[in-house]
């Protein structure tokens, strides 16, 4: 069986914090927020990494997270005031992973880029060299000791692990207020009772932006985790033959629990984006949304006066509820940079306590610099969860490469039709080809 097991001291993370002077500035901003948009074909294109007017040096600093394009320009700004003749551009777009496929293959990756070092996509990239290895680096030791050892690649490290991601189910507490709930809901028939008021009440309970695929997939993801913290091996028991997809446990259980919540959601789901629900959500349209500690940010961008509040996803079975983690941000320099030294200079900069706590504030992810403090009253439940230790590493760090992106067509599918048999089909037919190559 393949499992990790997590090893966090709660209170370590939560109050860890970073440090070292940092360097340099530059900015120049790009920001598309959402695949197919101008910068995001700038970004596929290589476009932000041109020649800057003039003699400076220019430097394209690539974000797959919209929602902190704005604080990142400003930390880009703040960076170039501290080194003239620097200018850093932010291009930005929420399908990452295919912006770095395709920039990959042409060898021309963003100078500096997010990464998710846990990801086993992203340590193929380091054990391939499209990234610096910058294990010697000094500002490494201001980051959090057990994040680091999440981050390792056979032990060498290729990021610098900004935030720990959680993920569960964001209410917002002026509509469930309205509708006579007090607090947010501790099983999944409390959950259920719930809805079922708002629904008597004429409110929608449930948004799921379920025409955007990669939000889908994201919460197959999660949501499968939860169900079952060990998926790979179930999984892998259905690519051996030991197992057909129809018996699996996690996925029955996933179609379940989504057979319910379609009927508390609106009529539009299948053509309604994460961006549109988040705003549907923020100005109080709706009960509920699942998502992560970095929707807060776009939350109170839509609606500053918002009370909402993240709680874990309940397990749908009645089970133990663990909420999933992950090293969210972190920032690599890759191996086709303009300038490899500026582009330390800037991973140090990020590492200092007062940029890490401007990042911090906006992210609204547990920060894992030294130094920093997280103090988020939306994201208690998780801080709780956090503390007493009853997380998990979220599945895409085991899945085998491509499974997540493999199988999220069936998942979208079986939003729009509830058809268990071809849904199935097609999770066997995704499990058997991206295990089998992965092997």
């Amino acid at each position: 069986m393949r499992s990790r097991k997590l090893s966090i001291t709660m209170a370590a993370i939560l109050a860890a914090g970073a440090i070292l002077s940092g360097c340099s500035q530059g900015s120049s901003s790009g920001g598309a927020e959402a695949p197919g948009g101008a910068d995001t074909k700038a970004a596929e294109d290589g476009g932000g990494s041109g020649e800057s007017s003039g003699s400076g040096i220019e430097l394209e600093l690539f974000i797959s997270k919209p929602e902190v394009v704005e604080v990142m320009e400003d930390i880009a700004g703040k960076f170039c005031e501290e080194n003239p003749g620097v200018n850093i551009e932010v291009v930005s777009s929420d399908d990452g992973r295919t912006v770095v496929q395709t920039r990959a293959a042409s060898n021309k990756l963003p100078d500096i880029m997010n990464t998710f070092p846990a990801e086993d996509f992203y340590k193929n990239m380091f054990k391939e060299g499209y990234f610096e290895e910058i294990t010697d680096q000094e500002f490494l030791s201001k980051v959090n000791a057990e994040t680091m050892e999440m981050s390792d690649c056979d032990g060498s490290f290729y990021a610098v692990p900004m935030s720990l991601s959680t993920y569960g189910i964001y209410a917002n507490m002026d509509v469930l207020n309205a509708n006579g709930i007090t607090k947010t809901p501790d099983t999944w028939e409390e959950l259920i009772a719930d809805l079922e008021t708002l629904k008597a009440n004429g409110v929608t309970g449930f948004l799921m932006p379920d025409k955007d695929v990669g939000n889908v997939a994201q919460r197959f993801e999660r949501t499968a985790g939860i169900i079952n913290n060990d998926s790979y091996s179930e999984f892998k028991k259905v690519a051996d033959g030991e197992m057909e997809a129809k018996d699996s446990p996690t996925l029955k259980t996933w179609c379940d629990y989504n057979e319910q919540l379609l009927q508390y959601t609106t009529d539009d789901h299948m053509g309604m984006d994460y961006d549109i629900a988040a705003a549907e959500f923020s100005n109080g349209n709706a009960g509920f949304m699942l998502s992560g500690t970095w929707m807060l940010s776009t939350v109170q961008k839509n609606n500053p006066d918002a009370k909402v509040e993240l709680f874990a996803f309940p397990h749908p079975r009645g089970e133990a509820t663990k909420v999933p983690v992950n090293i969210d941000t972190s920032f690599s320099i890759s191996s086709t940079c303009a300038d490899k030294e500026l582009g330390l200079k800037f991973l140090e900069f990020m590492t200092r306590p007062d940029i890490a706590q401007m990042y911090c504030d906006v992210d609204g992810n547990v920060s894992t610099i030294e130094g920093v403090e997280y103090n988020i009253p939306e994201h208690a439940n998780m801080k709780a969860a956090v503390d007493q230790g009853n997380i998990f590493l979220t599945a895409v760090n085991f899945w085998p490469n491509g499974l997540r992106e493999e199988i999220r067509d069936g998942c979208q599918t079986f939003l729009s039709d509830c058809d268990r048999e071809s849904f199935f089909e097609s999770c066997q037919e995704a499990i058997e080809v991206i295990y089998g190559d992965n092997q």
